[in-house]
């Protein structure tokens, strides 16, 4: 593949550490594999994200590289005097820690510990002040009046872990491979460190990165960065550099696409310079939808912010005899989910799960998982709530999906963005739950978290993106006015030739604004003769039978019957159909 001129540049780069921000499907892992083949003759190791990206490295990339996952690599070096002692470390470990409040506690302790294990801190108490920053109202109170006893809690659980009492997790050796040096001794055997979604790295790995003096080549997005709640850290902005890169032209998608995400970062962080190029050999296509009922297509994506608009997609579905599969196996969360249920149905003797059997019901779970925000526990009290008639034989059906080898063809595939992150798929629908996130007062209000999670939705469609109607109401003026010239656009999609190849960036043109589609204004003066038409009508129009759902002068918006669209047509321009 021949590279553009961004990618000449990092390619070229002389420089020790180089940072490279790179936008959605702009070929940071192409880049990479670039330069590894470049510099055959030095010996690299390539650090990537999760499993997944390990398995794709290793069928890419040259034989010069080693690709390891952080845990990985830890464990070939420190991992392995623990492998007969790994379990999973959850708050019902430390519940036996405490009398009153117990559960609050509990977990306070759990992300305490894990937010230390990841640190590149030494000492318990160092950590106690740093952890407060990501704590909230009720859990931060509670925190600083029995910080004492959660530290003590926390270390009696380490020590265990390291007399090998219980079972310790990846985190834990990961901890001792960074303490012991280790960390940076392995990085030190290479010529070259190369790294992967850098705005997601472990504060262990940027330490290490940090004092390697070794080439350092690290590439990733900040508006990726949806992984803080795990406290990750942001390498493309906190590591210091030599240089650093921008990768702004996507082979992913097109124009339509490229706009709005480069309209939608400009308007919610407030980044005037901000752009992200599509792909002009790539033909993308931005509607809008009223109900995910509607969707009568098969090999697309529905992708939400929460587990529970993920379930209630999977049972909206499951009720209409559609075939749909999961991103990721959800096992653990449908048997948390079961256990919750059994709870409220005080079947106590059934509930697997330490930590939820020991609230009294599920009322005070529920409000436990109120007052100290626990996502995951308030959408499955949520899931239940709505879903309880179902259940328990919906959990043991869908957990049957998720047992398969892999997923059957031809189905609606249901995922969080998180599990969606480094995916891409012909067709998106983004769920209503992604814009209720960004309603709020202001926008300097909204977190950072849930601006990304909306910027990675739109940015894993290939070629065409559906938003709900929610979309249009949100935000800023500029967006909103963005929003409805889509919507409203009569215009047909322009024909785009296709090049011989992509050219090399800079030559691709900036992006100077929000999406160019533009309404076409009527010809004729506006007035409100709406020539006998009225919301409800059935007719035909030029793209088929349809609904109107709402006229403006002398144009109606219809909503297209066996179709995925809204469109707005001239009312001389369709005709009533006689019931």
């Amino acid at each position: 593949m021949k590279p553009t001129d961004e990618q000449k540049a990092i390619l070229e780069s002389s420089h020790r550490v180089i940072r490279v921000n790179a936008r959605a499907g702009t070929g940071k892992t192409t880049t990479l594999n670039m330069m590894a083949r470049k510099h055959s003759g030095e010996k690299l190791i390539y650090l990537v994200f999760n499993r997944r990206g390990k398995e794709e490295a290793d069928t890419l990339f040259p034989k010069n590289v080693k690709s390891y996952t952080l845990h990985s690599l830890a464990f070939r070096y420190e991992g392995r005097k623990w492998k007969d002692h790994i379990g999973h470390f959850s708050p019902s470990d430390a519940l036996d820690a405490f009398r009153s409040d117990q559960q609050a506690l509990a977990n306070l302790t759990h992300g305490f510990l894990t937010f230390f294990l990841n640190s590149p801190l030494e000492r318990l108490e160092e950590a106690a002040g740093p952890f407060q920053v990501h704590l909230k109202d009720e859990a931060l109170a509670l925190f600083k009046l029995r910080s004492v006893k959660i530290v003590q809690a926390a270390r009696d659980i380490a020590t265990a872990w390291n007399r090998k009492e219980m079972p310790c997790p990846h985190d834990f050796y990961l901890k001792l491979f960074h303490k012991s040096g280790a960390f940076h001794r392995a990085l030190h055997q290479y010529d070259r460190v190369l790294v992967d979604e850098g705005q997601d790295l472990s504060p262990i790995m940027l330490d290490a990165l940090a004092k390697c003096k070794k080439k350092v080549v690290i590439v990733g997005d900040t508006h990726q960065q949806i992984y803080s709640f795990r406290y990750a850290t942001d390498a493309i902005r906190q590591l210091a550099c030599d240089r650093e890169y921008d990768l702004t032209l996507s082979f992913r998608f097109g124009k339509p696409i490229a706009d709005l995400a480069t309209l939608f970062i400009r308007e919610a962080k407030k980044e005037k310079h901000f752009r992200i190029v599509g792909n002009p050999e790539k033909s993308s296509r931005i509607a809008f939808y009223q109900t995910l009922e509607n969707i009568n297509k098969n090999d697309v994506a529905i992708l939400s912010r929460t587990n529970f608009s993920l379930f209630a997609n999977a049972m909206n579905l499951r009720s209409r005899g559609k075939a749909f599969s999961f991103e990721r196996d959800i096992q653990s969360i449908l048997w948390r989910t079961l256990d919750v249920y059994r709870l409220f149905q005080e079947d106590r003797d059934k509930i697997k799960d330490k930590f939820i059997a020991s609230f009294e019901d599920g009322a005070r779970l529920k409000q436990y998982a109120e007052e100290m925000d626990d996502f995951q526990l308030k959408g499955m009290c949520q899931i239940v709530a709505r879903f309880s008639r179902e259940f328990p034989e919906v959990a043991f059906e869908m957990a049957q999906l998720c047992k398969g080898e892999s997923p059957a063809q031809n189905t609606i595939t249901l995922s969080t963005i998180h599990s969606a992150k480094g995916r891409q798929y012909a067709d998106v629908f983004m769920d209503p739950d992604l814009a209720l996130a960004l309603e709020s007062e202001g926008i300097k209000t909204i977190p950072e978290d849930e601006i990304n999670l909306v910027y990675v939705g739109f940015t894993r469609a290939k070629e065409n993106l559906y938003l709900p109607n929610a979309f249009l109401s949100v935000m800023t003026p500029k967006w909103r006015t963005g929003m409805e010239r889509i919507k409203m656009s009569r215009a047909k999609r322009r024909k785009i030739s296709t090049p011989s190849k992509i050219p090399g960036h800079p030559s691709v043109p900036a992006v100077p604004g929000p999406a160019k589609i533009i309404r076409q204004e009527a010809s004729v003066p506006r007035v409100q003769d709406h020539l006998g038409y009225e919301p409800g009508d059935r007719v035909s129009t030029s793209m088929g039978l349809g609904t109107i759902l709402e006229i403006r002068g002398r144009e109606c918006l219809v909503d297209l019957e066996n179709q995925i669209a809204k469109v707005w047509q001239p009312l001389r321009e369709i005709l009533k159909v006689l019931k």
